[in-house]
């Protein structure tokens, strides 16, 4: 019909040896099908997350679920070691309401010695910008705002500068795009592994051009944190966090070193208390308690 011309075909086998060879050879051809086609997409589709991504996105994804706090109290005993050997004490407290997307915000007031006491900070945290920060200082009665020119500074005589302490709560909020990771090996900390995740940031001045972290690979914490200058291949600075306890679910710190490798000098910190959600007012984090000082611990809870 329609000037189609018949064709004379052999009558098909239809035994069920014949069967299973045609089947055979179906399957044949579609594996190798699959694998063309396999061979094409590893080529064309975008590359799969980088190991060293994927461990830091985990982390976060347990800092922003089963760890998730909203606001943290810590008593700090900070120890000030200068490189001839010579210490100063200082006793602190440190309040901070953690919020999306690394927006935190933290109010500190030194309580000890009585050349400090009343001293208050207050930070601002951005992930995308730099922080803003305040230093209130009582024997002038006056607030400083910290420039961008003095984040190198040192905070309070410490090993820590401004900027150190704005990384603190950067460092697990960066995306691929703010901050190229690298996986660089692994290492092993008191009996405990850990993954090397090196960090080069791009979007804001960090004060470091780049910075290896060392992350447990059981647990996804921070054991220690490498600052690096441009072309050097020692660290500027080291920060040591020890004494893990698990805190309301949070692993915790409860010791921290700081060390500066040229200068010789180092700051320990001793996290005497820790408490999380204790539903801290906002309006404790402001310039107003800022310069209340001491008078601003009064001020905690709904």
């Amino acid at each position: 019909m329609y000037g189609t011309t018949a064709v004379n075909r052999p009558p098909r086998d239809e035994t069920p040896s014949a069967k299973l060879r045609s089947h055979a050879r179906y399957l044949l051809i579609l594996c190798a099908i699959m694998t063309l086609n396999g061979a094409s997409l590893a080529v064309d589709s975008p590359p799969a997350a980088q190991p060293a991504r994927a461990i830091l996105d985990h982390a976060k994804y347990l800092n922003d679920t089963t760890r998730k706090w909203t606001d943290r109290t810590q008593s700090l005993n900070i120890k000030i070691f200068d490189s001839r050997g010579n210490v100063r004490n200082r006793m602190m407290t440190m309040r901070t309401q953690r919020r999306v997307g690394g927006e935190d915000k933290t109010l500190s007031v030194f309580l000890s010695p009585a050349e400090v006491r009343g001293t208050s900070f207050l930070q601002f945290a951005h992930r995308d910008r730099d922080a803003e920060q305040w230093l209130f200082l009582p024997a002038l009665q006056r607030v400083r705002q910290i420039s961008a020119q003095s984040k190198t500074e040192s905070f309070m005589g410490t090993d820590f500068s401004y900027r150190d302490l704005e990384l603190l709560t950067d460092v697990l909020e960066w995306n691929e795009e703010e901050a190229t990771s690298v996986l660089s090996g692994s290492d092993v900390i008191e009996g405990t592994d850990v993954s090397l995740i090196e960090l080069t940031p791009h979007k804001k001045d960090v004060g470091y051009t780049r910075i290896v972290l060392a992350l447990t690979k059981q647990d996804f914490v921070i054991r220690r944190m490498e600052f690096y200058s441009a072309n050097t291949s020692t660290p500027q600075k080291v920060l040591n966090m020890d004494k893990i306890e698990v805190v309301d679910s949070i692993p915790t710190p409860r010791s921290l070193e700081m060390k500066q490798t040229v200068q010789g000098s180092h700051t320990t910190v001793d996290v005497a208390e820790v408490r999380y959600n204790q539903n801290l007012r906002d309006d404790l984090f402001t310039q107003r308690t800022l310069e209340q000082g001491t008078e601003s611990l009064e001020v905690s809870k709904d």
